[in-house]
Parts: C-alpha cells; structure tokens; sequence
C-alpha cells in the first residue's frame, strides 16, 4: 500500500527533477506533477486520519 511518505518522496524527486530540466515547458511539467503528488499526499494523510480515528483500516 503506498502511503503518505510515499506521494512526499515522489513530490520531492519530481522537484529535483524540475531543477535539473532542460525547458521550461519539461520544469513546468515536473512542477506540475509535483503538485499532484502532494495534493495526493494530503488527501491520503486524512483518509490515514480518519482510519486512526475510527479503528478501521483502509486499503488503496
């Protein structure tokens, strides 16, 4: 299952990615995705949350 450090780890990678690219439209790209990974992070943190606060356990 694939948590919260997960989409982080990638969200950082992507942005070292981005610093290193060769066009603004490929760092635009990575920058983007980065986004995404941790709005995914977020999202994922408070199903986490929420799993915690009522005993269940949630699998993706």
């Amino acid at each position: 299952m694939v948590n919260r450090n997960d989409h982080l780890s990638e969200a950082e990678r992507l942005e070292r990615q981005a610093e290193i690219a060769d066009s603004v439209h490929a760092r635009a790209a990575l920058l983007r995705m980065a986004q995404a990974s941790r709005g995914t992070a977020a999202l994922v943190g408070m199903f986490e949350a929420c799993s915690e606060e009522t005993g269940t356990s949630l699998s993706f």
